[in-house]
């Protein structure tokens, strides 16, 4: 039966795939995920006749009204036995765009496959019971999107309808489930008040909830970016290979991230090495001038220099850390245990390098993610960890949730086989210290027709700045300079940045980034007194 996404392909109402943003669903088996799943396709239109005819027939043959949830479970197996026994993957689309949302299993049992449905999401819909509040599961789950990086999150508070879509157990759910997340580094955008079975907030508002003024989910959905989006990170080109052909070398590789072009400035890491591009070039081809993510093109350059297989070649505003150790999320999967202590082969991207396990900061069991131990001496077979490895060499590598292509790795074993493999969580320096980028403002701010502006949304979390007489004459002028941040952690950032030099700022949430506005004195507008609250 066609996917919903091959039917508007063939309608020619297909939109942009390169804009189709990956979601896992995840939460407690109870409450709701498959219904909130069904939902969304049953209310963009996105599941045809014959399908819900088939749902229908199954359900009336086993004595049961038609359910929501049905729409997500495939295989008569899972309709039998009432629970969604694995990862499905399915299109659905907006007015804005196509999604492929990722159902995950909920049973502890199922949880491993989980850990495949979520590894590649851009955002996940935390679903939530209003009623029974945060439970075991979902503290699982929730941890699970904290060890995979998923930045962008929304939490579904769900079954409202049986609770009389009371304000105050909404906010009592809200505030537990904030409360669990914010000290896992997971800030959701939004919580949203949902009946999945009757629709209210999802799609539509059904009037249901006149005291929710945010926005339904679908809504909420269309303002997260693809994070995987390769070709809006910062250019990211391992070297595979040097090839001498007559009197140039050709350095060949793929774009993983990024895009460059003829007579770029680059340089490699971690040789530090600089150089322009000379030219671009593609085996049959003619000469081009511009590259883009997923290419693999040969590069020659101005100057002659000797880089090895396993550098990564970037542009000089935003290279890849140079990193001596690394902080991971390791998931383990040979038949005989991953040792602190031992000395594995770690490769990143093109890069191989020997990695001793220094510590196992925590020891999960993956089917159910409880920290069984902590400062562990191993990890069993399937078993996932919080590893510190020191390298014996620095390899550029970057956080997953930064740059995925560089921040994801296999360890192979003494014998030549992939013993398992892990995500960034953090890199870290020569003595051991995390790695920060350091930003040059009087570099960073350009003028726009708006204003000033220092645009840090491909900028990695931890930050510091050099501040330099330009910058601050420019706030003393009179003038307004625009922060455009990635995410919540930089705000510290840009605040230090603020206080340290006795600027006020002003904070405004977009669809797709936060933004701190820095200025010299007094705010435009005094804080009114709040009647009836003695403020």
């Amino acid at each position: 039966m066609p996917s919903a996404i091959s039917r508007y392909i063939q309608s020619g109402d297909a939109m942009n795939l390169s804009e189709t943003v990956k979601i896992v669903i995840v939460g407690h088996v109870d409450h709701g995920k498959s219904t909130l799943i069904g939902r969304l396709f049953y209310d963009t239109g996105s599941i045809p006749e014959v399908r819900i005819r088939e749902i229908e027939e199954t359900c009336a043959r086993q004595g049961r009204p038609f359910e929501l949830a049905y729409l997500m479970d495939a295989l008569e197996e899972e309709r039998d036995h009432n629970v969604t026994i694995d990862t499905c993957q399915t299109f659905f689309k907006t007015e804005k765009r196509p999604y492929v949302i990722i159902d995950a299993p909920g049973h502890v049992e199922f949880l491993k496959n989980m850990i495949t449905g979520a590894a590649s999401a851009d955002a996940a819909i935390l679903v939530l019971d209003g009623i029974e509040g945060v439970r075991e599961q979902t503290r699982r789950h929730a941890y699970l999107l904290s060890l995979l990086g998923i930045r962008q999150v929304i939490v579904a508070v769900n079954k409202l309808d049986m609770a009389g879509y009371d304000r105050r157990i909404f906010q009592e759910a809200e505030n537990a489930i904030r409360n669990f997340l914010n000290p896992l580094g997971v800030i959701p955008s939004e919580v949203i008040p949902i009946s999945a079975r009757d629709g209210e907030n999802v799609a539509d508002r059904l009037g249901k909830t006149p005291w929710y003024k945010g926005p339904t989910i679908i809504e909420a959905l269309d303002t997260f970016s693809r994070i995987h989006e390769e070709s809006r990170l910062p250019l990211r080109f391992p070297i595979q290979d040097v090839y001498k052909s007559e009197d140039k070398r050709i350095y060949v590789g793929r774009v993983e991230t990024g895009s460059l072009r003829v007579d770029d400035s680059v340089v490699f890491t971690p040789s530090g090495r600089e150089t322009r591009i000379k030219s671009i070039e593609v085996w049959g081809s003619p000469e081009q001038k511009t590259a883009d993510t997923g290419e693999c093109i040969g590069l020659t350059f101005t100057d002659e220099i000797f880089v090895e297989r396993g550098e990564v070649m970037s542009h000089p505003e935003s290279p890849p850390p140079s990193c001596h150790g690394l902080k991971a999320s390791v998931f383990w999967l040979a038949n005989h245990p991953f040792h602190r202590g031992k000395t594995y082969l770690l490769k990143l991207a093109t890069a191989e390098v020997e990695a001793t396990c220094v510590d196992i900061e925590e020891r999960l069991d993956s089917s159910t993610l409880n920290v069984t131990e902590r400062h562990a001496d191993l990890l069993e077979t399937t078993e996932t960890g919080r590893v510190v490895f020191s390298l014996k060499n620095p390899i550029p590598a970057d956080p997953y949730s930064e740059n995925a292509p560089l921040g994801r790795f296999v360890i192979e074993t003494a014998d030549g086989f992939i013993g398992g493999g892990g995500i960034v969580r953090e890199v870290t320096g020569e003595m051991g210290q995390a790695t920060t980028r350091l930003i040059h403002l009087d570099r960073k701010i350009t003028t726009e027709p708006d204003g000033n502006l220092v645009d840090l949304t491909r900028e990695p979390s931890s930050l510091e700045f050099t501040v330099t007489p330009y910058f601050l004459d420019t706030l003393v002028a009179g003038n307004r300079i625009l922060f455009k941040l990635r995410g919540p952690k930089q705000i510290e950032h840009v605040a230090r940045l603020a206080y340290q030099h006795h600027l006020n700022f002003t904070f405004s949430r977009e669809e797709d980034s936060i933004r701190l506005t820095l200025f010299r004195g007094e705010a435009e507008r005094p804080v009114e007194k709040l009647e009836g609250l003695g403020l």
